[in-house]
């Protein structure tokens, strides 16, 4: 079947040709998701990922139906691995340093890995919009669950969780725009505190 293949389905391209590696569709997703962390949502086009992929538009219709599919499924990547990463982070019991280890990979994470602010300036885009409002909204409660941890009321909680959140995309936006913005060696450790230091929370409200 060339169009319409469900998100779950494994199957891979037609035999190749001699020197062509067979593709799947998850080789279709990733190189998308690559795309688009390195230039946005516009570099999610056919004919350059197939390029990219050493194939042709061939085998992108193969498994999908048309760009919007995959710009579903390279988004459904970046969930699992958004996914991933929180779960990792939650394996840390102590939630101080639960935040210490986020602020940490806000700053020195892979580049390009949350590409929350180029998802934010496509919001209106029907696809993109569904999974921006998910992670955010995922991103945001569980911040507000180890602000709760720490001793926050729950308003309280949330209002730190989403000044985080905030400050994540800002310094993403900032990584990827005006890196030379960062400071740099022991600079930059000091920034760090001052930011935990800004998210610190204070005491419980009576």
């Amino acid at each position: 079947m060339r169009n319409g293949v469900p998100s779950d389905d494994v199957r891979t391209d037609r035999p190749a040709r001699a020197g062509r590696r067979t593709l799947s569709r998850d080789d279709w997703a990733r190189a998308a998701l690559e795309a688009m962390r390195e230039s946005g949502l516009g570099a999610i086009a056919v004919e350059p990922l197939a390029e990219r992929l050493g194939t042709t538009k061939g085998s992108f219709y193969w498994h999908f139906k048309d760009r919007d599919a995959l710009v579903h499924a390279a988004l459904e990547m970046w969930v699992a691995e958004s996914d991933a990463m929180m779960a990792a982070a939650a394996r840390i019991t102590d939630p101080a340093e639960r935040g210490r280890w986020l602020t940490e990979f806000a700053f020195t994470g892979p580049q390009g890995a949350d590409i929350s602010t180029t998802l934010l300036i496509n919001s209106q885009h029907p696809v993109v919009g569904p999974f921006l409002e998910r992670v955010t909204e995922d991103r945001i409660a569980w911040g507000a669950r180890l602000n709760e941890e720490l001793g926050l009321a729950p308003d309280v909680a949330r209002q730190h969780a989403l000044a985080a959140w905030m400050i994540a995309v800002g310094i993403a936006l900032v990584r990827r725009g005006a890196p030379q913005l960062l400071p740099q060696g022991e600079e930059s450790d000091a920034f760090k505190r001052y930011i935990m230091e800004l998210l610190r929370p204070g005491p419980r409200r009576p």
